[in-house]
């Protein structure tokens, strides 16, 4: 493709492939390097430097005088057949082509115009040498999976092969694209084959995986003169070089071989990011989503929350549409039954990533089967899912958001790592029992959590579900351009690690805060605090370890009866929270013994 003259004015020449070669060890490269010699018939160059060829560690200098060829890359077909053949002759040694006899009875009725035969084209029938000259017989040859076998007296010798008969060429055409067809995109997890179907990466046993190769591919599965068959050939390049460690879903990333945490994992995501509208509208009733924006404007109560939600929104949506995988908050969606809050999460939200997954087996249960998950960027749950640990929930919910790596487990595969960079989006009520799946808003959870206070009822009427779904369909696109193109203002804050500054809508943060399990504990904190200002005027604050504390509650015999079943351990955990939550004003010192001292100052914080 290109002629350089180096700087000491030698020629040097340079053929540049469509796709990298993995080769994999110093020797393998080595020998590659060395087949490229015959490949590209080096040896018609004079004073070939062998040494520059196939060292790899050679470092050459730019010259900077550069002359184009004309001519592209070297094929694909031909580049992956001579990379199978080194491969194969670098472990096994050379391969005999066996080519199905419909392909060559269909090549036949092209190159020779008085070819036919007088019935089934299969192998022992008999039939004319249509191919010599002069020859009449009608049964003068007989029909061999590697040629013809002749009697005519007109021919010079008894058995021709297919390359004689339809070229060097016809038989390694053949060989290069049935090779390529069998091994390329073809991956292998040390238990199952990986391959597309209908664009789709699917796992299959290696009996399917040989099926595929002798009716697709065209393979023999024949041993030739050494004893290998093309089949085992195509089989023996996928086990040494398309080997894989663990398949799953990367969402938002492109599908096929990547790396990540150092090893060769094979992408499955099926990116079904959908694509904006080319047409630009605005938003409202002059736009062509204008039912959608009616809905959402009515969604939440107070409305203002409408621009942050759709800058979270965006920020989400642009990662998957560029392939730029970015963490972002979690978000909940806090209204009242039937104002659509479900519909924007899983058929708005979910529709424009590709589909959502209710997590409830996950995030609430602790189920251990996870796979399915991960197909989707978003995940979905609702206040109505069966309770379970709440504890573990919340922790679930802050790992997402934080820790983009998980443990991928699929039943029957090979278990391995993946990064999700997806969403949760959680729908609840209002009332409190539905909030507290909120958790603890402290200062380990606040930045990963958005929380949007929708509509008790909503003012926007709902048609049918029929009707509301085609609505969709003809709407989202245009309001996904709009997205696409929509400047956030700048009074929305940013965040450099997750694009927007998370939202908290004023009364439901209140809601989770009073919901909280250390909120009555800090009922009973914040009278014996008070007593305790009130009979030290002069005291700044109250020092004292966990014992003192719970003496300073039980100090008021109204309390005997409340705290009498508090324990130590759980009174600590209910001061860490507190602390955590950050309404006090208070703090940690290390008193003697190396005991934790508790510190509450009497102005509070505003």
């Amino acid at each position: 493709m290109w002629i350089e003259r180096s700087l000491g004015g030698n020629v040097r020449l340079v053929w540049t492939f469509p796709r990298p070669v993995m080769v994999e060890t110093y020797d393998f490269c080595v020998f590659f390097l060395e087949q490229c010699r015959k490949w590209l018939s080096l040896d018609l160059l004079p004073g070939l430097d062998e040494g520059a060829l196939t060292d790899p560690n050679r470092l050459l200098c730019n010259g900077g005088e550069w002359i184009s060829t004309g001519h592209g890359d070297v094929p694909a077909a031909k580049l992956q057949s001579f990379f199978v053949k080194c491969a194969r002759e670098f472990k096994m040694g050379a391969v005999d082509v066996v080519i199905p006899l419909d392909t060559v009875e269909a090549a036949l009725k092209v190159k020779y115009s008085n070819f036919s035969w007088p019935g089934p084209f299969e192998a022992e029938t008999q039939g004319p040498s249509f191919w010599i000259e002069g020859s009449e017989s009608p049964l003068s040859a007989i029909l061999k999976k590697e040629g013809m076998f002749t009697f005519s007296a007109h021919a010079t010798k008894a058995f021709y092969s297919w390359a004689e008969l339809l070229g060097n060429e016809f038989v390694k055409d053949f060989s290069d694209n049935a090779m390529t067809k069998a091994t390329e995109d073809v991956w292998w997890d040390g238990r199952h084959f990986w391959r597309k179907v209908g664009g789709i990466y699917v796992s299959c046993e290696g009996t399917e995986m040989t099926n595929v190769f002798k009716v697709d591919c065209k393979l023999s599965s024949k041993p030739g003169k050494e004893g290998v068959s093309m089949l085992d050939q195509a089989l023996n390049h996928i086990y040494t070089h398309n080997r894989i460690f663990g398949s799953a879903p990367f969402v938002f990333q492109q599908p096929g071989l990547i790396y990540f945490m150092g090893k060769r994992r094979l992408n499955t995501w099926s990116n079904l990011v959908k694509k904006p509208a080319d047409e630009w509208t605005p938003w409202g009733a002059e736009g062509k989503f204008a039912p959608l924006c009616a809905m959402l404007e009515a969604l939440f109560d107070p409305p203002e929350q409408l621009w942050y939600w759709l800058a979270w929104w965006k920020y989400f949506y642009m990662s998957g549409l560029s392939l730029t995988p970015r963490p972002g908050q979690n978000c909940f969606l806090c209204g009242g039954a039937g104002t659509g809050k479900t519909f924007t999460n899983r058929e708005l939200v979910g529709w424009s990533v590709g589909g959502f997954a209710d997590a409830a087996s996950y995030l609430v249960r602790g189920g251990s089967f996870n796979s399915h998950l991960f197909e989707a960027a978003l995940w979905a749950l609702d206040d109505d899912t069966p309770s379970g640990d709440q504890e573990i929930l919340h922790a679930m919910l802050k790992k997402t958001a934080a820790n983009q790596t998980s443990p991928h487990n699929k039943k029957f595969e090979v278990d391995c790592m993946v990064a999700w960079s997806g969403r949760v989006i959680v729908t609840t009520n209002l009332d409190f029992i539905s909030t507290k799946m909120l958790g603890p808003m402290d200062n380990t959870s606040m930045d990963k959590t958005s929380i949007f206070r929708c509509a008790a009822k909503t003012k926007f009427q709902f048609p049918p579900w029929g009707e509301m779904t085609r609505i969709r369909d003809d709407c989202m696109p245009y309001l996904l351009r709009w997205l696409v193109d929509w400047e956030v203002p700048a009074h929305i804050a940013r965040d450099p690690r997750f694009g927007f500054a998370s939202y908290h809508e004023s009364s439901l943060l209140d809601q989770t805060r009073q919901a909280s399990k250390a909120a009555p504990f800090k009922e009973l904190l914040i009278e014996a605090l008070n007593t305790y200002f009130e009979m030290n005027p002069t005291e700044d604050a109250f020092r004292g370890t966990v014992t003192q504390v719970i003496k300073l509650i039980t100090s008021n015999p109204l309390n005997d009866y409340v705290v009498r079943s508090l324990r130590m351990e759980q009174t600590a955990r209910y001061l860490e929270m507190i602390q955590r939550e950050g309404l006090f004003r208070c703090a940690v010192e290390t008193g003697e013994n190396k005991m934790r001292i508790w510190v509450f100052y009497r102005t509070p914080k505003n």
